[in-house]
C-alpha cells in the first residue's frame, strides 16, 4: 500500500510512502487516499472524552485532526509520468474520466470535516502542489519548493487550479501557471501557498496540531463548513446561513460542555492531558 495509516492519540497520520517514485500520485495511490478520506467524512464526530478513540481504518469516529506527510526527500512529484504517457495515447473520454477521478480526491481532502495539516519537507510539483493546497494548514521546511510544471509538458494544472487559486489568488496563480517558475519556501509563505515555515518541521507540525486539539472536534468540522458556505454565498446572502451555524453549534452538547467547563475554570473535556507528539517515521530520509 502506498499510504500508511498511524493512529497517534486522537490524530490520524497519513504517510505517502513511495520514495522510490518520489511519492508520485498514481491512480492507485489517489484511490487509496480518496477512500480513506471519503470514509472519514461519513463518520460521527469524535466524542469529547474519548481516551482510546476508534479512528483507524473502518473506525466509527473521525479523527480530531489528520496529518498528511511523506517519506523521502520529496513531498510529492505530482502525477505518475508513466500513467500520464498512457493517458496521452488514450481517447478524450478516458482522459476526462481520469481527470475527474483525480479532482474528486483533491476535493475529498478539502472537504474532509477533520482538519488536515500538511507536513511538506521538500519539493512539491504539479498535482503534489494541488494536494498541499487542498489541506487546511500547510507547514513547510526551508527545503520545500513548489512548481506548476504542467505548461512545460504541454499540459495545464486543470483539476488543481480551483484549490490553488483559492489559496494564492488569481494574479499569483496566473504568473506561476504561465511561467512554471520554481517557488522557494520563502516565496511560498509570502504568497500564501504555505501557512508556516519552520526550521524544526516536526515541532511546528506538533504545535499546529496541539492548537487544533484545543478546539472542539465537532466545531472544527462546522468551521470548515462555515468558511466554504460563506465563500459560496457571499456577504449579502450569508446572514441566515451564519446565524443557523452559530445557533446549531451553541445548542450542541459539545458547546454546552465547554461553556460549563469554562465557567468552572476547567479545561474543555477534549483538552489533551499531555502535548501531542508526531509519531516517528523510521523510513524517512529528509532534512
Amino acid at each position: 500500500m502506498a499510504i500508511r495509516q498511524d493512529i497517534a492519540g486522537r490524530v490520524l497520520v497519513l504517510t505517502l510512502d513511495n520514495p522510490e517514485k518520489r511519492n508520485a500520485l498514481d491512480m492507485a495511490t489517489l484511490r487509496e487516499l480518496g477512500d480513506v478520506l471519503d470514509g472519514i467524512a461519513y463518520r460521527d464526530p469524535l466524542p469529547a472524552e474519548a481516551s482510546d478513540p476508534d479512528i483507524g481504518p473502518g473506525g466509527r469516529f473521525r479523527p480530531h485532526a489528520i496529518v498528511l506527510r511523506s517519506t523521502g526527500a520529496v513531498f510529492c512529484a505530482g502525477a505518475d509520468l508513466n500513467e500520464m504517457r498512457a493517458l496521452g495515447a488514450a481517447d478524450f473520454q478516458a482522459n476526462l474520466d481520469a481527470a475527474l477521478e483525480m479532482g474528486a480526491v483533491f476535493r475529498s481532502v478539502r472537504n474532509c470535516p477533520a482538519p488536515v495539516i500538511a507536513r511538506v519537507q521538500g519539493p512539491c510539483y504539479g498535482g503534489g502542489v494541488g494536494l498541499a493546497a487542498a489541506c487546511d494548514v500547510v507547514v513547510a521546511a526551508p527545503e520545500a519548493k513548489f512548481m506548476f510544471s504542467e505548461a512545460k509538458l504541454g499540459l495545464v494544472p486543470g483539476v488543481i487550479s480551483p484549490l490553488v487559486i483559492d489559496r494564492i489568488g488569481i494574479a499569483v496563480a496566473r504568473r506561476y501557471f504561465l511561467t512554471a517558475e520554481p517557488i522557494n519556501a520563502e516565496q511560498a509563505l509570502r504568497v500564501g501557498m504555505i501557512d508556516r515555515l519552520a526550521e524544526d518541521l516536526d515541532a511546528a507540525v506538533e504545535e499546529t496540531v496541539n492548537a487544533v486539539l484545543a478546539c472542539g472536534p465537532a466545531a472544527l468540522g462546522m468551521c470548515k463548513a462555515l468558511v466554504d458556505g460563506v465563500q459560496s454565498l457571499g456577504y449579502a446572502r450569508s446572514a441566515e446561513f451564519t446565524a443557523r451555524m452559530i445557533a446549531e453549534a451553541r445548542t450542541a452538547p459539545e458547546a454546552q460542555a465547554a461553556l460549563k467547563a469554562f465557567q468552572a475554570r476547567e479545561g474543555a473535556p477534549w483538552a489533551p492531558a499531555e502535548p501531542w507528539r508526531l509519531p516517528p517515521d523510521n523510513t524517512k530520509d529528509d532534512a
